[in-house]
Order: structure tokens, then C-alpha cells, then sequence
């Protein structure tokens, strides 16, 4: 994570700290206001490739950065909007939502080893696909990972969407605590139109596909909340 901010996104994109000014000095406000280790600020030249909005943070530690793209600024939100933004997302910190998803990451990786480590000398499962005398390696990780796990990897896939979604309202109901719930909902429907978001969509298609919930499904518990 940190390699890839630090040394190989400026391959791409230009980052460049953020001046000094109200936006920088009220950014840093809302992350000492809950203990963000906040190091640099930066914002990225997003605008020569999409209208694309947004900001992030990343690095370990004490050593936290937070990104904005410049079309956040520029021609999307104002500061209270960005600020909001930067709530949402910090909320992401503050509740473990990057360590909790690291963890499962691992766990699911140590599980897929495992299973591997199980079955690739199972006879039967390669006489099933015509190996009777032979057991290749790369049979073994072809068969096991693309149908043995098939099922499994629907099911994971769909849990880890329905948790993401989770993570996005639980992030919002964190901007509404900081009092950045009506600036939060401005803020969407702005990111959601610079974005070219569709806002509706039927409700079980959203719950099976999207990580993030559409803009109407949490504007709607941003209402609920308040």
C-alpha cells in the first residue's frame, strides 16, 4: 500500500501538498479532533483523465497522508462538503475498517492453502478431470481454485460485499456524529453526478453487487439517522 502511494502512483498522477489556506487548516482541525496521525496532505491531478471525485488516505502508522483529487476542489464540493468527505473516510480509520478487511484477507488466504495443501494430492480429483496416472501441480491448482472454490468464492464474495456496505454505512453514521450529515448529502449527490453514478437501482441487485450502496440507499439511512 504504502510502495505503491509513494513510489509508484506519482509515476501517474501528480500529487502536490495541499496550500495553506482555510481548507488545510480546517483538515487538520477535524483529524486532531480524533486522533488521526495526519503527516502530509497532498492533492492529486486527477482531472486530466475523468471528472472523477474523490479523497483518501493511506499509510501506516503514525504516518498518515490524506489525498484529495483536485477536481474535489476545483469544481466539485466546498469546504464543508470536503470536509464531510474526509469524515466519511476517516471514519474508516477510526472504526478498524482497513485492519478488519487486512484480517480477513489473511484469514482467507491461509484457508485457501490449506484447502490446497488438502486435496492436490486427492487422486480422484484428478481422475475426474482424465489425470488416472498423473497429478500435475498446476492441474491440481487450476481444478481446486477455479471449481472446487467456485462455490465458495460466490458466497465469500457476497459476504465481503454485504460487510463492505456495512463499512460505508457505519462510515456515515461517523460523519453524522461529527455533525456532517446534511453537508455529507450534498456531498453525494455531487460526487454521485461528477462520478456519472446511477442513483436507483432495485434494491436485491444493489445488496448482491454493489460494495458501495447506491446514493438514494444512503441518503436514505443518513435520514434515518438523524
Amino acid at each position: 500500500m504504502t510502495v505503491y502511494a509513494d513510489f509508484i502512483a506519482p509515476l501517474f498522477d501528480k500529487f502536490t501538498p495541499l496550500p495553506e489556506g482555510t481548507l488545510r487548516t480546517r483538515i487538520e482541525e477535524l483529524a486532531k479532533s480524533i486522533s488521526f496521525p495526519l503527516k502530509k496532505l497532498y492533492v492529486v491531478e486527477g482531472s486530466k483523465r475523468s471528472s472523477h471525485s474523490n479523497a483518501y488516505f493511506y499509510g501506516f502508522y503514525k504516518n498518515k497522508r490524506i489525498v484529495l483529487f483536485d477536481t474535489l476542489i476545483k469544481t466539485g464540493c466546498n469546504n464543508d462538503e470536503i470536509l464531510a468527505v474526509l469524515a466519511h473516510e476517516l471514519g474508516h480509520w477510526k472504526l478498524n475498517h482497513v485492519l478488519k478487511n487486512l484480517i480477513i484477507a489473511q484469514v482467507n488466504l491461509f484457508l485457501c492453502f490449506a484447502v490446497f495443501a488438502l486435496l492436490f494430492k486427492n487422486s480422484s480429483l484428478y481422475a475426474a478431470f482424465g489425470f488416472h496416472d498423473q497429478q500435475p501441480v498446476i492441474v491440481g491448482l487450476v481444478v481446486i481454485f477455479q471449481y472446487v472454490f467456485s462455490p465458495y468464492n460466490e458466497v465469500l464474495s457476497f459476504l465481503m460485499t454485504a460487510l463492505s456496505r456495512r463499512f460505508e454505512f457505519q462510515a456515515d453514521a461517523f460523519a453524522k456524529v461529527l455533525n456532517k450529515a446534511a453537508d455529507l448529502r450534498s456531498a453525494l449527490i455531487k460526487l454521485n453526478r461528477d462520478n456519472l453514478g446511477f442513483p436507483v437501482y432495485d434494491w436485491l441487485y444493489s445488496t448482491w453487487h454493489h460494495s458501495h450502496p447506491p446514493l438514494l440507499e444512503r441518503i436514505h439511512a443518513l435520514g434515518k439517522l438523524d
